[in-house]
């Protein structure tokens, strides 16, 4: 039986890895993951990279007596590949497309076509009300501005929805590693716990026990389809990255008791992993009364209500706009490298119609006519892709990384300021004013990988 009491909440977040022709044993693997979902007792499951529908239809169909209700989100020309499947009801669904995903010439990454973003439901369960569940799934390593702006999204989405009085899971792949600014953002700013950290601590044992306890979910050398493809630095190949999470808001209703990496085995039958990725599983407990004594919670709705109300330190903020400023200073460069290339273009492509243009004795003029015909067509095709990526895309880009920087700095002016006084002479400091008890969890110190 699956958790009838209400008391527990169990969450799944697992990266499928259903790439069609890149991704190996796709059908088969999902269709497995599926086997397995369905074998076990979750209440909520998070899947990413679930691009093809047949397959998360199979999916759909195989847990249904257990997760009735599901959510499949539609973005971008390819799809998200984002999937929410649910024991309790969902009230409402949105999705919050990224801003800035991927570059349009950069085609075998797909991430520009894809529509990558956060799909969040909002979910009626019987004990705590409304919650709020977000599965996320950021960049890769190449994209470190654009993942920055990703997560400054998508801990301000989470802030609303904690704003509304909402518990709030967000789950997913992020790219990202516990040290990095996009991990900050959501802890800091989106004042969300990550529950592997909250239940763990960092004893190595060997290999196989590094797993669970870095809650290693990526590029793991026991991983049968990344052991060979590993990005780490030499003296970190034998362990891999977690970048996958399970956040939350904690309160008083709901703490999360465990969480685990899940689906690191074979597939039953196969010496083939579930995925690239390995699962996280989070098991939480659920409280139909308010319990102010075990501490370390999230802020309250309302001081989430004002924008000015964070944690992130004025150094992460600087890094972050430093880091956002040299990425659009090399998109201003790339272009007008672009659209440098775009007036050569239109150049030639005048030349060659003069060319055509002169009459020639014999065959020369078939050949003029062949070649300069050619050069107009492959250079009118290159104009038109130098306008879209250097002017249309390029543009877009840049302005929207100086947006970016623009709403950082003005959360970096607020951290600068001295503290407000009211009316009534209490005073309210934006990165200090955590009550004793609401100050979040402490992180441990973790695992660093080298870029």
């Amino acid at each position: 039986m699956n958790n009838v009491n209400d008391k527990t909440l169990s969450v799944l977040s697992l990266n499928c890895w259903g790439l069609k022709v890149v991704a190996k044993q796709r059908e088969f693997r999902l269709h497995a993951i599926g086997d397995r979902i369905s074998s076990e007792d979750y209440d909520i499951v998070a899947l990413q990279e679930v691009w093809m529908r047949k397959d998360f239809d199979y999916i759909k169909a195989k847990v249904g007596s257990k997760l009735p209700f599901t959510k499949y989100f539609q973005s971008g020309t390819l799809g998200s590949g984002l999937a929410i499947l649910s024991r309790f009801p969902i009230l409402s669904s949105s999705y919050l497309k990224f801003t800035l995903a991927g570059r349009p010439l950069k085609v075998l990454q797909g991430d520009f076509y894809v529509g990558k973003g956060c799909g969040s439901v909002c979910i009626d369960h019987p004990e705590i009300g409304l919650m709020d569940l977000q599965a996320g799934y950021g960049q890769g390593e190449d994209y470190e501005a654009q993942r920055i702006t990703e997560c400054w999204q998508i801990a301000n989405s989470v802030r609303a929805s904690a704003a509304q009085g909402r518990h709030v899971i967000l789950a997913g792949d992020f790219n990202s590693i516990p040290t990095s600014n996009c991990y900050q953002m959501l802890k800091n700013h989106g004042f969300m716990t990550d529950t592997w950290l909250e239940n763990h601590d960092h004893t190595q044992d060997d290999l196989s026990d590094s797993i669970q306890r870095f809650g290693i979910t990526c590029d793991s050398p026991l991983n049968t389809w990344t052991k060979h493809l590993l990005k780490q630095e030499p003296h970190l190949k034998e362990i891999g990255d977690r970048l996958d999470y399970i956040f939350y808001r904690r309160s008083p209703q709901i703490i999360c008791q465990e969480s685990r990496v899940v689906m690191e085995g074979y597939i039953p039958g196969t010496e083939w992993s579930y995925s690239d990725h390995f699962g996280v599983h989070s098991v939480f407990t659920i409280a139909g009364h308010v319990d102010t004594a075990m501490g370390n919670f999230a802020p309250d709705s309302k001081q989430l209500a004002r924008p000015d109300f964070t944690q992130l330190s004025s150094a992460h903020l600087i890094t972050a706009i430093e880091i956002i400023q040299r990425e659009y200073n090399q998109a201003k460069k790339t272009g007008h490298q672009y659209l440098v290339l775009l007036c050569l273009s239109v150049v030639v492509v005048v030349g060659a119609y003069i060319a055509q243009l002169i009459s020639y004795e014999g065959s020369t003029q078939i050949i003029v006519h062949a070649v300069c015909g050619f050069v107009m067509i492959a250079c009118s095709g290159f104009a038109m892709v130098c306008l879209i990526v250097g002017f249309v895309f390029g543009g877009t880009e840049q302005r929207s990384l100086d947006q970016y920087m623009i709403d950082l700095r003005v959360c970096l002016k607020t951290l600068q300021k001295p503290p407000m006084t009211s009316m009534s002479g209490s005073s309210f400091s934006t990165k200090n004013s955590l009550s004793s008890g609401e100050e979040g969890i402490v992180e441990k110190p973790m695992l660093k990988k080298l870029r």
